[in-house]
């Protein structure tokens, strides 16, 4: 694994930035188009790539969960031109996209596009539920299981597998309880993961990163590549890690510093600015295939949404993004 393959990933995926001075260039000198990187930018902030209303719980699943589910709510963005950037002055990049996405985030247009997602995502429909019968049935017989986990714990010899699989199952039986005792649960979703006020959102998000990045342990061995190129964490437990943690520890630990000593600093003060500015008219990146004459016509003034419209194509088949994203 090359482990600066993406130096900075975790500034897309958690939000967690604050800047000292601002390069308008970074996304381009990333070789990625704005529209994109503010799609990645508010995607990952409110855990969902999904662009339809809110009617099934998509939470991130974490380390449970497979590479494809966590997906759903956390991506890394492709950026063409990262290789290039990495060689320079990664802490001076990374302190440039922290003052470019919390421009972003304490801008007008973050909160036209937040506020076009919340709506997109709004439930039509609630999920079926059961008359108060078959509710009163299922809080009692969650009290029998209690009782029952209780009265298991206190046998000697009982596996400890045994007891993990018993306790799962009470945990799926009270999570459909919770849902049954809501007449409302997409509703409810909906107003957990879009608050009218994203700060405590992006609060939270910060602070969620804090705590996952204080468990990454950067000095973890790796076996070396096999006949494919891919090398897997020595350690069984870190190999089941999250994806998010995964990406903490491929930035590695002198990038992490600095996004840290950000957060702290972030939390410190107002999370989101009550003043808000426009983002600024940045120009797209030039390419080869860009005329280097002529007028240049920003990806925002094509799209008749809003300023973070899905990417017209993704450059990757999903099995290379899941490799592009676990890096194993």
């Amino acid at each position: 694994m090359k482990k600066q393959k993406f130096i900075l990933p975790v500034l897309f995926l958690l939000t967690v930035l604050t800047g000292y001075c601002l390069a308008d260039e970074i996304i381009n000198r990333l070789g990625m188009e704005h529209r994109t990187a503010r799609h990645y930018i508010l995607s990952n902030l409110v855990g969902s790539f999904e662009a339809g209303p809110m009617e099934e719980n998509n939470e991130d699943g974490g380390s449970d969960a497979d590479a494809y589910n966590q997906m759903k709510s956390f991506r890394i963005p492709y950026a063409r031109l990262l290789p290039a950037v990495i060689k320079g002055d990664k802490t001076g990049a990374a302190r440039e996209l922290c003052a470019y996405i919390k421009m972003y985030v304490n801008s007008t247009d973050f909160m036209d596009d937040y506020n076009k997602r919340r709506e997109a995502a709004k439930p039509t429909s609630e999920p079926w539920r059961p008359d108060a019968e078959m509710i009163q049935s299922q809080r009692q017989s969650v009290k029998e299981m209690d009782k029952q986990l209780a009265d298991l714990k206190k046998q000697k010899g009982i596996s400890s597998d045994i007891i993990a699989a018993y306790e799962k199952g009470i945990q799926d039986q009270k999570k459909n309880l919770a849902e049954w005792e809501d007449p409302h649960p997409n509703l409810t979703r909906w107003q957990k993961h879009y608050p009218a006020d994203p700060a405590p959102l992006i609060k939270q998000k910060l602070q969620d990163y804090l705590a996952l990045v204080a468990t990454v342990d950067f000095n973890a061995a790796l076996t070396t590549p096999d006949k494919y190129k891919k090398v897997k964490f020595v350690n069984p437990a870190f190999e089941k890690q999250s994806l998010k943690w995964k990406a903490c520890f491929r930035a590695g630990k002198e990038v992490n510093d600095i996004i840290s000593s950000f957060v702290k600093e972030w939390l410190k003060g107002e999370i989101l600015s009550k003043e808000k500015n426009k983002m600024p008219d940045f120009k797209p990146a030039v390419t080869a295939a860009t005329p280097t004459s002529g007028p240049v016509v920003s990806p925002a003034s094509t799209s008749k949404t809003d300023s973070i419209a899905k990417p017209i194509k993704e450059k990757k088949s999903l099995l290379n993004k899941l490799k592009k994203a676990t890096g194993f």
